[in-house]
C-alpha cells in the first residue's frame, strides 16, 4: 500500500476553526523520468516513448481547441475545454443569463479522473498526517473508508479532510 503524507491548514478566509487537509507530494517526476519508467521491461526506447507521447499530446491539444473531449488512456483521464464564468446578484444589479458570456469568463483546460481509477487509488493509498516540519503525528482517531467522523466522536459531516474523499474528481488548471 502506498503512503502519502498530508498536513492540516486553517482556512482563515472562512473565519475561525475551519481546517482542510493538504497532500504533501514527495517530489515531481519529469516527463523523461516517467517515459524511462514506462519503458522498463519493454523493448521500447525511452526516446521513442517521449516522441510518441509528445505527438499524442499535440493531437489532444488540437482537438480540445476544436471543442472535443479527449480520453487519455482507457478509463484514466478525460481532457476537455472549460469556461469558468458566472454572474451574481449585487445590491444594484440583478443577474440574468444574458449577462453570462465568454468575455467575462476565463478559458481553462478541464480534466476529470475516471471513477474506476479514483476507486483503485482510494483502495491502495494510506495517508499519514504530518506537522509543518514533516514529522509524523500520532492520530488518535482513524477514519475508515465510507464512514464519517468528527473530532470528539460525534458522527456527521464536517469540513474538508474530516470525511473520506469521494471517488472520482475534477482537476482544473
Amino acid at each position: 500500500m502506498a503512503r502519502v503524507k498530508y498536513t492540516v491548514r486553517e482556512n482563515k478566509k472562512l473565519g475561525k476553526h475551519s481546517f482542510y487537509a493538504v497532500p504533501i507530494p514527495n517530489d515531481t517526476l519529469t516527463f523523461a523520468e516517467l517515459c524511462r519508467e514506462a519503458c522498463d521491461n519493454t523493448s521500447i526506447e525511452p526516446s521513442i516513448m517521449q516522441a510518441a507521447v509528445t505527438d499524442f499530446m499535440k493531437v489532444v491539444q488540437r482537438n480540445v481547441l476544436k471543442g472535443f473531449r479527449c480520453n487519455l488512456g482507457d478509463k484514466f483521464l478525460t481532457v476537455y475545454p472549460n469556461l469558468q464564468c458566472s454572474v451574481k446578484d449585487t445590491d444594484k444589479v440583478t443577474a440574468t443569463a444574458k449577462m453570462v458570456n465568454a468575455a467575462n469568463g476565463r478559458s481553462r483546460l478541464g480534466c476529470t479522473v475516471s471513477i474506476k481509477f479514483s476507486q483503485q487509488f482510494a483502495a491502495e493509498v494510506s495517508w499519514q498526517k504530518v506537522d509543518n516540519r514533516g514529522v509524523a503525528i500520532e492520530e488518535d482517531n482513524i477514519v475508515e473508508e465510507g464512514k464519517e467522523h468528527q473530532p470528539g466522536g460525534k458522527p456527521g459531516g464536517g469540513g474538508a479532510g474530516v470525511n473520506p474523499p469521494l471517488p472520482g474528481g475534477t482537476v482544473e488548471g
